[in-house]
């Protein structure tokens, strides 16, 4: 099944992702297909090394010694998250129950409500690049028009910022927002006055279950009382200590992830009801070092091809679409991809044009050389 997206003069070839799937399994041996339970040495191994940048704080007088135990945990901690998502894909362990509880002690650690983000995160795969995908940027009919929205957008990476500085820091608050947003207008309610917005609305179906928003409630409870313990038993009420062993770790490991995710989606086009990863999904290149403390995540074309599949293996897929789709499969530098990021706004204008927030400018999206 193939179809055409048109947007002006602009023409795109889409191609379901089972298609997709269906070339490349010919091609990929099996054990790519099985679950990789050596990973989980990893999270033994990164957990230790967390635990003990904390005791090293707690004993260490020396700042500049502590900061950077600080800032290697949160490396550890990004690190963990990524992990927690392979973990959740079923590609490291197949109990799910067993899975959960991995992936909840990584959550307190990380102001991270497991069993909320797997839900939502599920439902990004099954709607990547559709309108109600909840992890899109925005599109036209959310241009921010009041004075508040109007400051909020410009603190995101887009030409339009402030500062791309002022950026890069704020996007190490992108998970709190992201949590905030989809579960305030999740639970709570919908935006009423936005009705293309569908993203929120999906949300609301997601967890219209009564037991699974009270589920997610106590799994809140239970971090921030975490947390909470960590400040006044582990940390003493100091705000230094606390904010060495926990904040800074935090705000790292959330810098790390909002920054995988607006290369691996903001610059690409969406594609409707037809899921083509080759278009919507954008890989990365990266040093083998950083590829392998944070699982491949670079790898995001694979990912979204083979969600279920360790990411140990994300780079034979490359390799094979590389060698398939040399004109279509889409790979540039991760530092190019984040400097694209600041030339380019952040709403779509449609699916294949990002405009600036008073609509006087229009750039296309990150296509292939041959779509």
């Amino acid at each position: 099944m193939k179809t055409t997206l048109n947007a002006g003069e602009n023409k795109l070839k889409l191609i379901p992702k089972n298609e997709y799937r269906d070339v490349l399994r010919k091609h990929l041996p099996e054990e790519c297909f099985k679950p990789d339970k050596k990973d989980i040495y990893r999270y033994l191994i990164c957990m230790a090394a967390y635990i003990s940048g904390i005791y090293i704080i707690l004993n260490s007088h020396f700042l500049l010694f502590r900061i950077l135990t600080s800032v290697l945990m949160g490396i550890t901690l990004a690190s963990l998250t990524f992990f927690l998502h392979d973990l959740f894909h079923s590609s490291i362990i197949k109990s799910k129950p067993i899975a959960y509880l991995v992936g909840a002690s990584i959550g307190i650690f990380n102001l991270f409500a497991p069993s909320f983000w797997q839900r939502v995160h599920n439902f990004h795969h099954a709607r990547t690049g559709n309108v109600d995908d909840p992890d899109r940027s925005y599109i036209l009919a959310e241009r921010p028009t009041n004075l508040f929205e109007k400051i909020a957008y410009k603190f995101r990476i887009s030409e339009e910022s402030f500062h791309p500085f002022i950026s890069l820091v704020m996007i190490s608050t992108g998970f709190f927002w992201y949590f905030f947003s989809t579960m305030f207008y999740g639970f709570l309610g919908k935006k009423i006055s936005i009705k293309e917005d569908l993203k929120y609305q999906r949300i609301q179906e997601l967890f219209k279950n009564k037991k699974d928003r009270i589920f997610v409630l106590c799994e809140l409870i239970l971090i921030f009382t975490f947390q909470l313990f960590l400040f006044l038993f582990v940390a003493k009420s100091n705000f230094l200590t606390y904010f060495l062993i926990s904040t800074l770790p935090i705000l790292i490991s959330h810098f790390t992830t909002m920054l995988y995710i607006h290369t691996n989606h903001f610059l690409s086009p969406l594609t409707g009801e037809i899921d083509d990863p080759l278009i919507n999904s954008l890989s990365l290149k990266n040093s083998w070092l950083v590829d392998k403390i944070f699982s491949n995540f670079s790898h995001h074309v694979e990912h979204h091809l083979f969600p279920a599949m360790s990411s140990s293996h994300y780079p034979k897929v490359r390799k094979v679409l590389l060698k398939l789709y040399p004109e279509r499969f889409q790979l540039i530098p991760m530092i190019d991809a984040i400097k694209l990021l600041f030339k380019t706004p952040r709403i779509y204008g449609d699916y294949l044009h990002l405009t600036t927030s008073d609509g006087t400018k229009k750039v296309n999206c990150l296509l292939p050389i041959r779509s």
